[in-house]
C-alpha cells in the first residue's frame, strides 16, 4: 500500500523512475501544480497535485491516482 509522500519526494521518485516526468508551475489557477508525463502508451497524460510549496504532503488518495494515471507500478511509491 503506498504512503504520503512530501511533494518533493515524490518528484524525485518519479524522475528517478523515469526522468521524462515533468512539473509545470502555472499551468492553472490556484495552488496546483501539473505532473505531465509525454508518453504513456502513445499519450500525453497529466495529473493536477495541489502543492502549497515543496513540503505539502500528498496523502494516499492522491498517490494512488498518479499510479493508475501513469500506470506505474504499484510498490513504486
Amino acid at each position: 500500500m503506498p504512503k504520503p509522500h512530501k511533494f518533493r519526494e515524490l518528484i524525485k521518485i518519479l524522475r528517478d523512475f523515469d526522468d521524462r516526468f515533468g512539473v509545470f508551475d502555472n499551468a492553472g489557477k490556484g495552488s496546483h501544480r501539473q505532473i505531465v508525463h509525454p508518453d504513456i502508451k502513445g499519450q500525453k497524460r497529466s495529473c493536477p497535485v495541489k502543492c502549497h510549496g515543496n513540503n505539502t504532503e500528498i496523502g494516499v488518495g492522491m498517490i494512488k491516482q498518479i499510479i493508475r494515471r501513469f500506470e506505474l507500478p504499484d510498490d513504486l511509491l
